[in-house]
């Protein structure tokens, strides 16, 4: 199937309207009430956009911000990372059942042979964010002092160094622990094996195929101007006490991050989402096989428990590069009516995408976050609420 980005009547794929108008009303009670400065919101049914909307400024002061303004896609990177690094598996060119010391031989004699590239994919390997955090911030100060242009990124100096330092607390696969580390790996290992930047990798593999022409993790000059900015004092915003680097800094715009790199319009999300809904398959073109999909939506790791910020679960339902719906909640991540089995990926700062293949719908939800909290994640976020006004607007 096709993604058709002309907006559809959303009864002609069994939506109602009407609902639909709630979730534009929702975005603008986020912004009438101070909650958000700025959100962007797609959806589609059956590979069919039903539904866009925008409000709030791109950037304080600024234009009204669209549905081509570009967001700093934070940890939706990951399902992208994933998707490349599948990529690589299916040339032969990486194992995910192999050693990363295959690739990463600086990690060799420090116990990490037993870390597998899956256990990367997984968030099983092992290691925690809280140590990884303490040796980035670490390192912060120092670097940003010392820093000069030329080289690899300024942030990736501060976040590639302290994976190479950072201890692991148990042996893989005994708890799937959400740590942006083992992202940064991946994005590592990618680069490697391809002699290219991750930028470059996702530009060949998943960019250029999927027509996600306003997509980027080393954001080029002259688009600048298109990534929205945040206020200050906010979380991920220039001034704010826990932001040491903005989301809309240029030093985060040429960071060639796995992790949280890659920028992007709301269009161009749907469009990779839209991708793994229709398994692999975009306008007839294969840009993932079927099986590769079938990993990365599926739970890798039944009856692992999860520790995903402050939140601890029984079961993680974690695939490669998306967390599986089940019946426990998250709190304020996703909807509370959106099927059991539906796909997710959040990103720091207000990112939200969703797959409901139960209902053929795909969302994207992007809003500006004024409240934050390392223990429970985005306290101002709608995400969840947006979730299921959508998931009620399905009618037939």
């Amino acid at each position: 199937m096709s993604l058709d980005t002309a907006l559809a009547d959303p009864a002609e794929v069994g939506m109602s309207p009407a609902r639909l108008e709630d979730a534009a009303a929702l975005m603008q009670r986020q912004y009438d009430t101070g909650r958000s400065p700025t959100l962007v919101a797609v959806v589609a049914r059956h590979g069919r956009v039903v539904f866009t909307h925008a409000v709030g400024e791109h950037r304080p002061g600024g234009p009204a911000v669209t549905t081509d303004s570009i967001f700093p896609l934070a940890s939706q990177t990951k399902p992208m990372t994933a998707a490349v690094l599948l990529c690589l598996v299916e040339r032969g060119l990486v194992g995910l059942n192999e050693p990363i010391t295959v690739h990463l031989p600086e990690l060799e004699g420090q116990g990490h042979d037993e870390v597998m590239v899956n256990s990367l994919l997984t968030h099983t390997s092992g290691w925690h964010e809280d140590d990884f955090l303490a040796r980035v911030d670490e390192r912060l100060d120092d670097v940003i002092a010392g820093w000069s242009p030329g080289g690899r990124s300024l942030l990736d100096e501060i976040l590639l160094t302290p994976c190479f330092e950072t201890p692991r607390r148990e042996v893989p696969g005994v708890i799937m622990q959400y740590c942006n580390l083992n992202y940064t790996l991946l994005g590592e290992i990618i680069r490697r094996v391809t002699g290219d930047s991750l930028d470059a990798a996702m530009r060949r593999h998943l960019f250029e195929p999927l027509a996600m022409t306003s997509s980027a993790v080393i954001v080029p000059d002259d688009w600048a101007d298109r990534v929205i900015g945040r206020p200050p004092g906010i979380p991920f915003g220039p001034e704010h006490p826990d932001s040491p680097i903005a989301f809309d800094d240029p030093l985060w715009a040429k960071s060639d991050d796995g992790a949280s790199g890659v920028h992007a319009t709301a269009v161009d999300a749907l469009r990779f989402a839209q991708m793994i809904l229709d398994r692999g398959l975009a306008g007839g073109r294969r840009v993932l096989s079927g099986d590769a999909v079938r990993v990365m939506t599926t739970d890798q790791v039944p009856g692992i428990a999860a520790e995903v910020l402050g939140m601890h679960r029984p079961e993680a339902r974690w695939g490669y590069g998306y967390a599986v719906t089940g019946t426990a909640p998250w709190l304020r991540f996703g909807g509370a009516t959106v099927a059991v089995g539906s796909l997710r990926h959040g990103g720091a700062g207000g990112i939200d995408v969703w797959i409901d293949p139960s209902t053929g719908v795909v969302g994207v939800y992007f809003e500006v976050v004024t409240e934050w909290s390392d223990e429970v994640g985005p306290v101002s976020w709608a995400a969840h609420r947006f979730e299921d006004v959508v998931t009620a607007a399905v009618v037939g």
